[in-house]
């Protein structure tokens, strides 16, 4: 049994959608956070260390009153969030449940937004996926923190 689409569909029957422009992404107009350090969980905070004592390695800097804290990415795959089962776990509403997740392979790490509310951006621009490099500044929704390899 085959079925056909009618042949002509009335006009009364179409629907019709007024012309709208689509908002262009932009950065949020939240003033960034850039004390972010104490928005990170108990559990992140206590891996972190100073600058001067981190051996060679992938990092997230994160300031405090001035002082650069370092969280290490031991792993391959690092998520990052406000949910409970996130790698490095930030503690800010604007910050979605699982915001963003940081892939090291070979020698680069890319970092890719993972469908969060207020954006993923590197360096002021938004982004879905991109490889970053050592120095980059990322902000999830406000919070802002840097990538670092310490060499």
């Amino acid at each position: 049994m085959t079925t056909q689409a009618p042949s002509e569909i009335p006009e009364s029957q179409v629907a019709t959608v007024p012309d709208q422009e689509t908002a262009s992404l932009q950065a949020p107009d939240t003033e960034p956070v850039l004390d972010s350090f104490p928005l990170l969980d108990h559990r992140t905070r206590s891996r972190a260390i100073s600058r001067r004592l981190a051996p060679f390695g992938h990092y997230l800097a994160l300031a405090d009153n001035g002082t650069e804290w370092l969280v290490p990415l031991a792993s391959k795959v690092i998520h990052i969030g406000r949910g409970l089962t996130s790698d490095v776990r930030i503690e800010e509403q604007r910050v979605s449940r699982s915001h963003a997740i940081l892939v090291r392979h070979g020698h680069g790490t890319r970092l890719l937004d993972n469908r969060s509310a207020n954006g993923t951006f590197v360096n002021g621009r938004p982004i879905i996926a991109t490889n970053i490099a050592d120095g980059d500044v990322i902000r999830l929704g406000p919070v802002v923190m840097t990538y670092l390899q310490v060499s």
